[in-house]
C-alpha cells in the first residue's frame, strides 16, 4: 500500500481470462476514519496490460487520478460551503 496526499492507494491486477495473457488494472483508495480505522473510499478500473506488473503500476496511476479529481473536488465543495456560511458538511 502506498500513501499519497494523506490517502492510501493499492494498485492490483485482475487476470482477464484464464487463457488470456492480459491483466486488468485496478486501483483502490483508502482513508482513515475518525476512529482511526482504514476504510475503502474508492475503487477504479482501467485498461488491460500484457503484464501483471504493468497493470498494478497503472492501478496506482488510477488511484492518483481519483484522488486528484473526485476527492479534491469534494474537499473544495466542503470548503466553499464553509466560506458561504453553511456549517453543514455533506
Amino acid at each position: 500500500m502506498t500513501e499519497y496526499k494523506g490517502y492510501f492507494m493499492l494498485g492490483t491486477a485482475l487476470m482477464i481470462h484464464p487463457h488470456s495473457p492480459d491483466w486488468r488494472a485496478l486501483g483502490t483508495v483508502y482513508s482513515k476514519n475518525s476512529l482511526g480505522s482504514i476504510v475503502e473510499i474508492g475503487h477504479v478500473g482501467g485498461p488491460a496490460f500484457t503484464t501483471k506488473e504493468a497493470a498494478e503500476r497503472h492501478g496506482l496511476v488510477l488511484c492518483q487520478a481519483f484522488i486528484e479529481t473526485k476527492l479534491e473536488e469534494a474537499h473544495d465543495h466542503n470548503k466553499d460551503l464553509l466560506l458561504n456560511g453553511d456549517r453543514r458538511l455533506p
